[in-house]
């Protein structure tokens, strides 16, 4: 599938906007903290995957924009793959 120019824009601004979250997040700036306080040097290297797939049917999302399709709530095959990437069993 080849991905339209403003949509890697945005997929672009949403690696960014995690990147900035992470860096807001207190607990992780306290944890950055007591590495280097112990005499080590910190890098984070963080890799993403993003996974698009235009929707052939009609789908809704709810407030935290997970799909629902039609009346029952339910994880599409791909939201269930991307959950396992995290260890995330539904």
């Amino acid at each position: 599938m080849r991905i339209p120019e403003h949509l890697k824009e945005i997929v672009d601004r949403l690696g960014e906007a995690m990147v900035q979250a992470l860096a807001r997040d207190q607990e992780t700036r306290a944890l950055a903290r007591e590495i280097q306080a112990r005499g080590f040097d910190l890098a984070l290297v963080l890799e993403a995957t993003v996974a698009l797939r235009q929707r052939e049917d009609e789908t809704l999302q709810d407030e935290g924009g997970f799909t629902m399709h039609g009346e029952e709530d339910q994880w599409s095959e791909a939201d269930k793959a991307f959950l396992r990437t995290f260890r995330i069993a539904m």
